[in-house]
């Protein structure tokens, strides 16, 4: 995890990014998706571009439709 390789500690990074403790543990386990302007807080706190820290949930219909293409 780029925060904790920085040496960041959690809590003083969810006050940097103006977030709660937790909602920045729910956000590292991939229980919660941060906000857009949380995303752009947290890269920019670690130095590197949003696309760093973040990726693309495909949509579930378009799996099933993969799925069923292939096989």
């Amino acid at each position: 995890m780029i925060r904790e390789a920085l040496g960041i500690k959690h809590g003083i990074f969810a006050v940097d990014c103006d977030i709660t403790p937790g909602y920045l543990t729910n956000i590292e386990k991939g229980h919660k998706q941060p906000s857009p302007a949380v995303a752009v807080a947290m890269a920019r706190r670690l130095g590197v571009d949003v696309d760093s820290i973040t990726y693309t949930i495909p949509d579930c219909a378009e799996c099933a439709r993969r799925e069923r293409s292939a096989a």
